[in-house]
């Protein structure tokens, strides 16, 4: 069993992600940072703490779709839907039938259209933390961002999520983006807040229950 799959199986337990939490008591796994600018593009770079290759990827997988639940809870139903169709447009891009494809889905994107025609320089901040007893935070800098911006931030942190990661972790984020959008489609709502915390855990469930059952056919 690969070392983030290991991993992903001890977190998904503890997976609460409260929204607020005491900074002393929170310990920062991951700064994300995606900034906007004059040309209606956005960078996306991290600040790791040290942490292991393998750490680091789970925590980027963890930290972009919990990124994509509070997007689906802040847009309304209209923009949410329109949102969860470019996320799964992203899984069917990237997870083929001639296998995993690292797909450009930031190139005629019908969400960034609005940036490209008027371009807002917006830096956005994203600390994922561990909070000992409660599971994992993720803090928004800033709180109150455009809808245009919730949506495209969420596209951008995808398209570098699926130029970067390794294999087993694109394979794994893929499954996670599909088995959120399973979640909104059949057993909840996005502007639940609950849905926040309920929809990445149910989606990292499924995505690891489905890699265990993979990885038991494999032939020894």
């Amino acid at each position: 069993m690969n070392s983030i799959l290991l991993r992903l199986l001890v977190l998904v337990g503890m997976f609460s992600l409260p929204l607020q939490a005491e900074a002393q008591a929170a310990k920062t796994l991951l700064d994300t940072k995606i900034v906007f600018g004059k040309d209606g593009t956005a960078q996306v770079s991290y600040d790791v703490h040290g942490a292991s290759p393998q750490d680091t990827e789970t925590n980027k997988i963890e930290s972009s779709l919990v990124f994509y639940a509070l997007a689906m809870n802040k847009l309304d139903p209209e923009a949410a839907t329109a949102l969860m169709n470019q996320v799964q447009n992203i899984v069917s891009k990237v997870a083929t039938e001639q296998g995993m494809v690292r797909a450009d889905v930031v190139k005629g994107n019908p969400l960034l259209k609005p940036l490209s025609a008027a371009p807002v320089e917006q830096t956005v901040n994203l600390s994922f933390a561990s909070v000992p007893g409660s599971g994992h935070s993720l803090e928004v800098k800033p709180e109150t961002l455009d809808a245009k911006l919730w949506a495209a931030a969420t596209i951008y942190l995808l398209q570098d999520q699926v130029k970067r990661l390794g294999e087993s972790g694109l394979r794994l984020l893929v499954l996670a983006m599909g088995g959120m959008n399973k979640w909104y489609r059949e057993i909840g709502k996005a502007n639940d807040p609950q849905s926040v915390s309920k929809a990445p855990s149910y989606a990292l469930n499924l995505a690891v229950d489905i890699l265990q059952k993979l990885g038991s056919k494999k032939p020894k």
